[in-house]
């Protein structure tokens, strides 16, 4: 690159030389006769001329904007025409002559924004020129288009702003400390709650945890601007890893938990069992016999009672995702800190029901139409706000799986039999039932050993089985029948019925 193409040639120009864009892309197709006009034009939106307004304001108070100058080209009659900065132009001429304000509101508040001068405005401006308009064109374009791929303006994310203005007010966000809390107490949360803190906005743990639908839930109060505890940590931990784990790995954003009645249906996922209160309730419970008189270590009861084994303590443990079996094997249960025993003794990672979206698990699908549609169920339609259109389209992403695998198989010389007939599987629109494709696929993913014995069977026996929801006959029912409707928790479950068979075709 040529040194010369580095330097910009900056200038001070006079006031009364600088003019307003009087082919601004802001006037739409009007094109403004004189300078008067130009300013009419900026104004005539009622929140552009405040919004102008509250810039003069800003200028009075602080001063011109020292990373941007004006940026300039000359026109023939030796005045400078402004191709960006037009909104600041137009605040300085009317510091200058408030008088040039079309209306008598407007009027009254340049001039007292004018009143308000110290100095007055300066009667020169320092500008960037370019030669012509074309060569200020890019310029423009990248910064009121985005980040173009990091050529542009790169803003900031939620995370640096609650980090600038934490370093300004010198406290905290709620969000950041939340993220502190979790992560200075790791004997009682788990590393993935850790991360899970990470995954999401700070902004949004500040709305979840700063609202008082949420101190109440999670028993976390704000009490002067500092997150503070009601409950024992090992009573809030569960809830707390739930809600984490809805927004880093269900789908749930900001939308969720913006206005409060948003809050409480999010918040309503929970399961009642988890949350603070219903566990210091229980661990009350717990405690009083141990305190009662003639209560002895050896009793059976209370032996019993002491590890976790009273039938109170069963009963809460089955409902709960610590202490129920996890459809993929894994252990749900926390594996840090061995020696230390926590009381609620769980930890609550979300079931499928409580997702938004129906399949959120992570796929790469080389068809483009099949990975259309698997993305409207992944990201697109939520299951709770519209289950007819998740059911049906569901049932479409099943029977094109099984048709493309088909295919694939057979083009690969290694066709798909049938397990009634022995006979090669037909795929496609003319080919053999739904049913019987879906269970033609799961038994041949069993003997490949890409399904295991117990999910297959589970998949086998749902597509082909009457009026159980989950099976063919019971998806037919949702696009044929006008009295057949698809329940949102059932549509879940399903889903994660079959998850095995999506899993083995696309991971």
């Amino acid at each position: 690159m040529k040194k010369h193409a580095m330097k910009r040639d900056i200038r001070i120009i006079s006031l009364d030389k600088v003019k307003l864009d009087q082919e601004n892309v802001r006037f739409g197709n009007d094109v403004a006769q004189n300078q008067r006009e130009a300013i009419k034009l900026m104004l005539a939106d009622p929140d552009d001329a405040k919004k102008i307004l509250r810039l003069a304001e800003h200028i009075v108070e602080h001063g011109l904007d020292p990373t941007e100058l004006q940026l300039v080209t000359p026109d023939e009659e030796g005045n400078f025409i402004v191709l960006e900065g037009n909104r600041r132009l137009t605040a300085l001429k009317l510091l200058q002559r408030p008088d040039l304000c079309p209306t008598e509101r407007g009027y009254k508040g340049f001039l007292k924004a004018h009143n308000n001068l110290a100095d007055g405005v300066p009667d020169d401006l320092q500008c960037s020129v370019v030669p012509t308009r074309a060569d200020g064109d890019i310029w423009i374009e990248l910064k009121h288009t985005g980040e173009n791929r990091g050529v542009g303006r790169v803003n900031w994310d939620s995370d640096i702003r609650d980090e600038r203005r934490a370093r300004q007010t010198g406290v905290d966000s709620i969000g950041r400390q939340l993220r502190n809390l979790v992560n200075d107490n790791q004997h009682i949360f788990s590393q993935k709650a850790a991360l899970d803190c990470l995954e999401v906005d700070v902004t949004t743990l500040t709305r979840i945890f700063q609202s008082t639908t949420g101190q109440n839930l999670f028993r976390l109060k704000v009490e002067n601007k500092t997150l503070t505890p009601q409950l024992p940590l090992e009573h809030i931990a569960p809830s707390v890893e739930f809600i984490l784990d809805m927004f880093a790995a269900h789908g749930y954003n900001v939308n969720d938990v913006r206005a409060d009645s948003d809050r409480i249906k999010t918040f309503g996922h929970i399961p009642p069992e988890i949350l603070p209160d219903k566990l210091a309730e229980a661990a009350k419970g717990k405690a009083k016999p141990s305190h009662s008189p003639g209560a002895t270590n050896g009793s059976g009861a209370n032996s019993q009672e002491g590890k976790g084994g009273s039938s109170e303590n069963n009963e809460g443990h089955a409902s709960k995702p610590g202490a129920t079996e996890d459809p993929e094997g894994e252990n749900k249960n926390d594996q840090g800190n061995p020696g230390v025993e926590k009381e609620p003794g769980i930890r609550a990672k979300p079931q499928q029901r409580a997702r938004k979206y129906l399949l959120p698990w992570s796929f790469s699908i080389p068809n483009s139409r099949i990975n259309a549609i698997y993305r409207e169920l992944r990201s697109v339609l939520k299951v709770d706000d519209c289950p007819n259109a998740t059911a049906v389209t569901f049932r479409v992403f099943l029977e094109i799986t099984c048709d493309e695998y088909i295919k694939q198989k057979k083009d690969e010389g290694t066709p798909i039999i049938r397990w009634d007939t022995q006979k090669e599987v037909r795929g496609g629109a003319e080919g053999d039932k739904l049913a019987i494709k879906v269970q033609a696929v799961i038994k041949y993913l069993q003997t490949e050993k890409l399904v295991a014995t117990g999910p297959a069977k589970a998949i086998f026996k749902r597509a082909g089985s009457f009026d159980q929801p989950g099976s063919i006959d019971h998806f037919n029912l949702f696009v044929h029948s006008a009295h057949g409707a698809p329940v949102p928790s059932e549509l879940k479950d399903v889903a994660e019925e079959y998850r095995p068979l999506f899993e083995a075709i696309w991971s």
